[in-house]
């Protein structure tokens, strides 16, 4: 047997001090844990119809001032690439409404895949691909998502109208809490794989943990998803609603213009799982005490919330993505690569569905350290759908995503594809839509002028080219025989992008 050498007397002397001092393994992981740890700052804001009721230059002010690193709008009326321009954020999700100051991947194929209409608050989104991931750190990654929950019938109304508790309660099960479930169903995979979740929104429904003593009420969106391993990053931070209340609905319109017999109250949230809470706020109008931070006038309808939590990301898996969506032709775009460990990569753009072999553009063997990002020209390319496909070192496809190419006008198209007898159904084509989350399809009166007396809608699933049918039953009413156009409009607004007419004929 060969022996050790012995120690020289130094480290004789100082190998119990050293062993002593040293971490136990299980205080080892925990330390590399906080060394791996970031903080994040999150901003849930609703803009209020497109940041324009009363200053959009005062909505950039309010995310300026905010300084956060993520950012989730709601009602920004397709403007989320534009405010994150206007606002300093270079990266933007279009289909989720998120600003970011870090990369981001999408989770899913790019585009809806789903065929049947989700819930309102994950629209344009396929169910198991809810969450766009952060590349907080080199490498490693959080989920973000970011959500609005339908509006009426309001429960705080129902019940200042003289609703019973149990009627309120049945209201919020049959409207909101179906959609929170879509969300809890769609992120709880995520959610048990450890990695960071932050999910703002506008939920239009108060807190379980703000309504106590006397008029302790258990909402079931905000018990669902404290259920479902999530924190309310607000009350985790300001745990005493007496003191400090929240509210976000509403400063007024704009502030201090509050209507007679308005409520008031907290339905707007970052919600956190997998990591602490370190602070919270809420932004709002000038000379609310409650209110940490202002800008004047306030312009929404809604105050903010901003909270700064700490998380460990996850080590990330493969993605590509393209930015922007959509590309236009005649221009150029990103290919933009994350790939865990780092090493040797290739990434194409090919026609939908096919192998690297029929790569129309692209890089090869390139190391992500060098160029994680790579521009490329719509030359040659047409306009259409398209594939781009990260391939590892070895040639091996290891994520793909879902693009299109417009052409260079840039307009949308819309066509009714059959016939329309009384009570057949509706069917319809459309391309180059903008792809934002809410973008959606309604049938009208032909040329009547309001854009509010459509006869059925249908939100088009944030797809840029695709098809939709309305069931004769599903309309309002029943289309008799005369004229109609179904009207292509944009992101839960009333833009105008495309009119397709037609006419129904007698049966």
């Amino acid at each position: 047997m060969r022996l050790a050498p012995a120690l020289p007397r130094l480290a004789c002397l100082l190998l119990p001090l050293l062993l002593a001092a040293a971490p136990a393994p299980a205080q080892a992981q925990a330390q590399a844990q906080a060394e791996d740890a970031v903080r994040i700052k999150v901003l849930s804001f609703n803009i209020w119809y497109g940041g324009d009721q009363v200053s959009f230059a005062r909505v950039i002010d309010a995310i300026r001032l905010a300084d956060a690193d993520i950012v989730g709008l709601q009602e920004p009326d397709g403007r989320s690439a534009e405010i994150a321009a206007l606002a300093g954020y270079p990266y933007v999700d279009t289909r989720r409404h998120i600003l970011s100051r870090f990369p981001l991947f999408d989770s899913g194929a790019g585009e809806t895949t789903a065929t049947a209409a989700p819930p309102y608050s994950t629209a344009g989104l396929d169910p198991d691909a809810l969450h766009v991931w952060a590349e907080v750190a080199p490498g490693r990654v959080v989920a973000l998502a970011n959500t609005h929950l339908t509006s009426d019938p309001y429960g705080p109304e129902l019940l200042r109208d003289g609703a019973s508790p149990a009627e309120v309660l049945a209201n919020e099960t049959d409207t909101r809490l179906p959609e929170a479930e879509a969300l809890i169903t769609g992120l709880a995979p995520v959610i048990a794989s450890g990695a960071p979740v932050l999910l703002t929104g506008d939920f239009n429904s108060p807190s379980h943990r703000d309504w106590t003593g006397d008029r302790a009420l258990a909402w079931p969106v905000s018990t669902a998803l404290e259920a479902a391993g999530f924190t309310d990053t607000f009350r985790a931070a300001n745990p005493d609603p007496a003191t400090r209340p929240g509210l976000t609905w509403t400063p007024g319109r704009p502030a201090p213009v509050i209507p007679e017999g308005e409520t008031l109250d907290r339905i707007d949230f970052v919600w956190l799982a997998n990591g602490r809470t370190l602070s919270s706020l809420v932004m709002g109008e000038a000379g609310n005490p409650q209110n940490g931070l202002s800008v004047t006038p306030w312009p929404s309808d809604h105050r903010a919330v901003l909270s700064e939590v700490e998380v460990t990301p996850l080590p990330a898996p493969p993605r590509i993505a393209v930015e922007p969506r959509p590309v236009q032709a005649g221009g150029s775009f990103l290919l933009r690569a994350l790939l865990p460990g780092g090493g040797t990569y290739s990434a194409y753009v090919l026609p939908p569905g096919a192998g690297p072999d029929q790569a129309l553009t692209g890089i090869a063997d390139v190391d992500i350290a060098d160029r994680p990002t790579l521009r490329l020209s719509t030359l040659g390319l047409e306009p259409g759908p398209h594939d781009a496909v990260l391939l590892d070192a070895e040639g091996t496809e290891i994520a793909r995503t879902t693009f299109h190419i417009t052409p260079q006008d840039g307009l949308a198209r819309m066509e009714v594809t059959a016939p329309v007898i009384q009570g057949s159904p509706v069917s319809l084509r459309f391309a180059n839509a903008p792809g934002f989350k809410l973008d959606w399809v309604g049938i009208y009166r032909k040329g009547d002028p309001s854009v509010y007396n459509y006869l059925g809608f249908a939100y088009t699933g944030a797809r840029i080219a695709g098809e939709l049918t309305f069931p004769a039953e599903e309309l309002y009413e029943e289309l008799t025989p005369g004229d109609y156009e179904a009207r292509l409009m944009f992101d839960d607004h009333y833009r105008v992008m495309a009119v397709a007419p037609f006419t129904v004929a007698a049966p």
